[in-house]
């Protein structure tokens, strides 16, 4: 899903550019584990407290909440982004 609909260009790429940081200091993609989606992972864990510290990254530079569906986008988009692999996104047919 495209979250763009959502935010403006400053705010998607603040966002964007925040995951992408988080993570490499983190060191997210260096986790040598499978991804288990139950909440107990390392994986579960770092992905719980980024999304956590973004919103409030979030909310204190824009002084407003993005809605819940954001941050697991960008999360998610800031991965394969800084793993090479960003999808090809399709311009709406208007644009076509």
């Amino acid at each position: 899903m495209d979250c763009r609909q959502w935010l403006d260009i400053k705010q998607y790429e603040f966002l964007l550019n925040w995951f992408m940081r988080k993570q490499q200091e983190v060191g997210l993609a260096d986790l040598h584990e499978p991804y288990s989606y139950d909440g107990y992972s390392q994986y579960d864990q770092l992905y719980q407290q980024l999304v956590k510290d973004a919103r409030i990254a979030y909310l204190e530079r824009f002084s407003e909440q993005a809605p819940p569906i954001v941050y697991t986008n960008l999360f998610h988009l800031a991965e394969l982004e800084l793993a090479g692999k960003r999808p090809k996104l399709k311009a709406p047919k208007a644009l076509q």
